[in-house]
């Protein structure tokens, strides 16, 4: 029997499990070259398969930690990851991640397309390609939004292939993670860019009694600009006149002025910084792992199961080809997919724990612009469909 909801200190206890096999043994090699972030998602899900820790995706029940972790550790650990950042390079390098993003949000688009045509679920076929191509593009927002479009929301579909889309987005970022690491593909793509700037003085050692200052330091600045992003946020949301969540953008914005303004005090606290803000990302992501529930999953609805396999066999098939003959290497790619199928709080952490330290601005970025595409796409396919 699963723990209850409210059992907070258990379920804390044991997904910092998880967070510590993962990094522990990530740094003693372990499990081999597997991503440390991998085995943290894997033993939360495996966690939750076994009924042990509650079902993240469960609508009817709400857990406080996981509440927690979705509320406030992506936008805190967002500026801590950031410390180290130039607004000068960023759209730079955004774009050609944005053109590898592009071409993912098009293989999605055709792999609904061609599932919604192969598969026949009566007058739900079109309302299903049209809320995976908007969910794998942007995100949830994307799926409820366009849902609500079409008369989703009351389909006996609907609790199907919501829990087929929470579990099917953690499977695959696995094998996102896992990607980079293949070798028989490795050898077809470049190599990763995880050069640090040269315009970045190399960061100073750590003395072990200034740890505790520079932390508090790191901590007090991040706080600061998630309390200005959050208070913003909904101005700027009114003044749109847009339903989308900006609050994101704003932090990611006011951390890149920051490091810019006043580069050389950031740089001192970026180690301690960053390796904070990659604690938070490995528990929001153990997390994720705790909605990952095979079992709901095996009693889906075969032919949802169906749709979304054909449609993320596509988006795969599209921008793995595409990486191939633009030169991307694989982990750009994987981090593209990640912004595509599981948006920003997926594509951040993902670049991060690549070592790819200039790649999480531009991950944001991409990930800002899926919600920004995922609903109008989803709405085209779910036109053209129907």
């Amino acid at each position: 029997m699963a723990l209850a909801p409210d059992d907070n200190f258990t379920i804390l206890a044991l997904l910092f499990i998880a967070v510590a096999i993962g990094v522990i043994g990530e740094k003693r090699e372990w499990f081999g070259k597997i991503s440390g972030v991998l085995v943290t998602i894997v033993i939360a899900a495996i966690f939750t398969s076994l009924k042990i820790l509650p079902n993240g995706s469960d609508q009817n029940i709400s857990v406080p930690v996981y509440n927690i972790a979705f509320t406030y550790l992506i936008p805190f650990s967002i500026p801590l990851i950031l410390f180290n950042i130039q607004l000068k390079k960023v759209f730079k390098e955004s774009g050609r991640l944005m053109i590898i993003f592009v071409i993912g949000a098009i293989g999605v688009t055709l792999g609904a397309l061609i599932a919604g045509l192969l598969l026949d679920l009566g007058e739900e076929t079109y309302k299903l390609a049209a809320v995976y191509t908007a969910t794998y593009i942007g995100g949830s927002v994307n799926f409820m939004a366009v849902g609500s479009t079409f008369d989703f929301l009351e389909s006996p579909l609907f609790a199907a292939s919501l829990v087929v889309d929470n579990t099917f987005t953690i499977l695959f970022i696995m094998l996102l993670f896992v990607l980079p690491r293949i070798g028989f593909l490795k050898k077809y793509f470049p190599e990763a860019d995880r050069s640090v700037s040269a315009e970045f003085i190399e960061a100073p050692k750590i003395n072990p009694s200034d740890l505790l200052e520079q932390l508090a330091a790191a901590l007090a600045i991040s706080a600061v600009l998630v309390a200005i992003g959050m208070l913003t946020a909904p101005y700027l949301e009114s003044w749109l006149k847009t339903d989308l969540s900006l609050d994101v953008m704003i932090i990611t914005l006011l951390i890149l002025v920051l490091a810019n303004v006043f580069p050389v005090y950031l740089q001192k606290l970026e180690q301690v910084a960053f390796q904070f803000g990659m604690l938070l990302l490995y528990f929001f992501l153990a997390v994720i792992g705790a909605t990952c529930d095979v079992t709901a999953l095996l009693n889906a609805s075969p032919l949802v199961l169906v749709f979304v396999l054909i449609t993320l066999f596509v988006h795969s098939l599209v921008i793995i080809v595409a990486g191939k003959f633009l030169r991307f290497s694989l982990e750009d790619i994987a981090i593209a997919s990640g912004a595509n199928i599981g948006g920003v709080s997926i594509a951040a952490p993902m670049a991060a724990s690549f070592e790819m330290k200039k790649a999480v601005t531009p991950a944001i970025l991409i990930g800002i612009m899926g919600y920004i595409l995922g609903t109008f796409l989803g709405i085209a396919v779910g036109l053209f469909l129907q």
